[in-house]
């Protein structure tokens, strides 16, 4: 007679909660900046001038570069709550969904500085792109979605249960 015996999930511990923290303080810290960029979006006057036909590409180009930094910022806060959640669980589906929202977190910062690039050139005005939010996609990527597919704590962690 074959009895199939669960595994009890691991603790929480080690690299693992090393990497769980960082996310944390990751989400912490673009909630905190993106504060001065809500800020930004909703003073009046800048819609104003945003909202005029003869308004010059300048405005409309920082508004909807700042609008997507918004966008992303608000996915990354929400995508560290959705995670929270499932490691509260420790739902066998975190690994995947923590790897995409990496995945998805680069490719949004990629398509905002793209679209930037792409509209200060059609005005012809030189705006300065800040490239810090993609660096970091880049390097949160780069480090996370390897660890998190490759840990034996991890998976041990995370299983099926």
């Amino acid at each position: 007679m074959n009895s199939i015996t669960k595994h009890e999930p691991r603790r929480i511990g080690g690299w693992l909660l090393i990497a769980l923290l960082c996310l944390t303080a990751w989400a912490l810290h673009t909630a905190i900046a993106m504060r001065d960029s809500l800020k930004l979006m909703l003073e009046w006057e800048v819609l104003a001038v945003f909202a005029r036909p003869d308004t010059h590409g300048w405005y409309r180009t920082v508004i909807v570069m700042v609008g997507c930094d918004v966008l992303t910022s608000v996915f990354i806060v929400a995508g560290t709550g959705w995670l929270a959640l499932l490691v509260w669980r420790k739902s066998a589906r975190f690994t995947v969904h923590v790897q995409a929202w990496l995945l998805a977190i680069v490719v949004m910062r990629t398509g905002a500085c793209l679209l930037a690039d792409h509209m200060t050139h059609a005005i012809g005005i030189d705006i300065a792109i800040p490239f810090d939010g993609f660096m970091q996609a880049v390097v949160a990527a780069a480090l996370g979605i390897p660890y998190f597919r490759s840990s034996r704590r991890v998976h041990e962690t995370f299983i099926d249960a």
